[in-house]
Formats: structure tokens, sequence, C-alpha cells
């Protein structure tokens, strides 16, 4: 009777464990229809290249079939993710902050469609999850090689829009930059400030470039998507350079953009599909992507000095094991 017991117990250990792997099977990520939605094009140079490039290299290595569509204005933005939906799309995704009110709106409609927004602060909507890239650590990082190489200390930066994220990664660079160029004897270091209010206005980059640069500026740093061509026709044939974000921006005037902090993308919607996949990816939720998942990466130019670019090494090996601390509130 007992070896009756212990081979009962057995079998149900086992269907009990059957049944456990069979739930946590992955899901097939080939039969899946995904999109991720642009408010700009690829020709920004800037954050919507970066997410493009991202989305490829992730179909690549994953042999997936992420769709984008690229230059979706504000009027068009609830009709976009409404008709995504309709037809029957299992994730849908907005890249930027710009969308967190029309997938705030049009999410709750189509509960089936998991909506994810980059850089989103959404987190009251069951099939709604927000991804923030955190770019105060590529501000801090760029921070480091702007008060290292800038030569009279006066540092101006230029941001699309002022909502709290933006001002919290200008707030860490500036902060930063302003205090290495004082540790080097720069007394008279400081920084200014504009904000372009658009994200592809290429003329007003250019103006306001052109008026920092009146009033001494000699590093700049734009975070504003396609403006940042602007800004770099500006500085050419100037005594002034800029810090690259995003892509490597060197590419556009190697002269000009001495180096760039990349956003590496593919990590970032590898890491998206991976979660949800595994069924780990609940809504209601903000998550955050940065340093510790590879999600950025560095070039530099020739006129970069090797003293700058150990100190970058350094500061990003502080900040992985945790001795350097960045307040992310």
């Amino acid at each position: 009777m007992k070896g009756k017991v212990w081979r009962i117990f057995i079998i149900f250990s086992a269907m009990l464990l059957i049944a456990g792997c069979a739930a946590k099977k992955m899901l097939d990520l080939k039969m899946k229809k995904i999109v991720v939605v642009l408010s700009g094009s690829r020709d920004d140079m800037s954050w919507n290249m970066s997410n493009i490039e991202g989305i490829r290299a992730c179909n690549e290595s994953k042999k997936v079939n992420i769709e984008y569509i690229e230059h979706v204005v504000e009027n068009d933005y609830e009709k976009t993710f409404s008709e995504y939906a309709m037809s029957g799309y299992d994730i849908i995704i907005g890249a930027g902050s710009q969308f967190n009110d029309a997938i705030e709106a049009i999410a709750p409609k189509y509960k089936a469609t998991l909506f994810c927004i980059i850089n989103g602060t959404v987190t009251n909507v069951d099939n709604v999850v927000s991804v923030r890239v955190k770019e105060y650590e590529v501000a801090y990082i760029a921070s480091i090689i702007a008060g290292r190489e800038t030569k009279n200390g006066v540092f101006a930066t230029i941001g699309g829009y002022p909502n709290v994220p933006m001002k919290k990664m200008l707030d860490v660079y500036e902060a930063n930059a302003v205090r290495l160029a004082k540790e080097r004897g720069i007394d008279t270091a400081h920084s200014m400030r504009a904000y372009a209010n658009s994200w592809d206005d290429v003329k007003l980059g250019y103006d306001i470039t052109e008026q920092m640069l009146e009033d001494g500026a000699d590093t700049v740093l734009v975070y504003a998507n396609k403006v940042c061509i602007g800004c770099i026709n500006a500085l050419k044939g100037k005594n002034a350079h800029m810090i690259g974000l995003a892509t490597d921006q060197s590419r556009i005037n190697s002269g000009v953009v001495i180096a760039s902090v990349i956003f590496d993308f593919e990590k970032l919607y590898t890491w998206v599909l991976d979660e949800y996949a595994a069924g780990r990816l609940p809504g209601k939720r903000q998550y955050a992507i940065g340093m510790n998942q590879d999600m950025f990466c560095l070039s530099y130019t020739d006129q970069i000095s090797e003293d700058t670019v150990d100190a970058v090494n350094a500061a990003l090996r502080d900040l992985r094991s945790g001795k350097i601390r960045l307040n992310e509130e």
C-alpha cells in the first residue's frame, strides 16, 4: 500500500511539473503583430533615427517583424493607435512621451492589445506599460566629456520641451559639467539653457545656437530631435563644439560634434519583447532601462583626449557598481 501511495505521489508531482512548464511557455513572437509609432522620421539624426535603427536590429537578431510608421502628426495620434488596435495588433508602441495622452485615452477601448509608451508616464491603465530611458545617465556621461573638453566653461543646452524628464536630464548635465570645469580652474564656468518647444524646427535650432554663441558658449548639447541639425549648422566654422546625443551625430559633421552618447534601442525593444513573451510585462507600471541593460554606448572623434576617455570609462564603472548614485526623483 505504501508503495502505491508513493507511485501516486510521484505521478502527481510530475503532472504538476509538466503543467508548470506549460504555463511558463514563451509566446511565439513571430506570430505577433507589433508596430512602433513615431512622430518624427529617420532624417532627424536623433531620437527617431535611433529608434528605427534599433527596430531594424531587433528584427534581425530576433527574427521578428516589428513594423514602424514615421512622422505621425499630433492630430492623428488617437486615430493611428485606434486603427492599429482595430486591425488586431498585439503590441502597439508609442516612441515618446508625446503619446501619453493619446494612448491613455485609446487603450481602455482595446483590452486585447498591449500599449507601450517609451518615456511614458501612464501607470493607471491595465493594458499600458511605460518604459523610461534613464536619460539622466546619458546626461552624466556627456557632462564628463563637456566638463573636461571645454576651453572657457560656458555650456549651452537646448531641450525640446520643458517636461520633467527633460529638465532633470539637463539639470544633471549642467551641474556636473560646470563642477568639472571649475575643478579645472575655470572659476567663471556656467550654463545657459533654452527650449525649442519643437522637435523639428531646424531654423529655430540655428537661431538659438547663434545667440548662445554670441553669449560666449563653447560647448553645446542638444536634445530636441531634428532641431539638432540647425544647431550643428550654426556651429560650423565657430570656435565651439557639440556633444551628440541619441545617434552618432559626428556623422553629420565630425569637426563640430566631437563625441556622442548613443542610445542602443535594439536593447530596449529586445527587452520589451522578451518580457512580454515571458509574461513578465503587466500593465499599470513604469519600467526603467539604462546603463545596466547596456542601453548606451559612446563614439569619440580624434578631438577627444585619452584622459577624457579614461575619465568616462571610470565613471561608467562607478555608475554600474553603485559607487556613483544619481538621484532618480
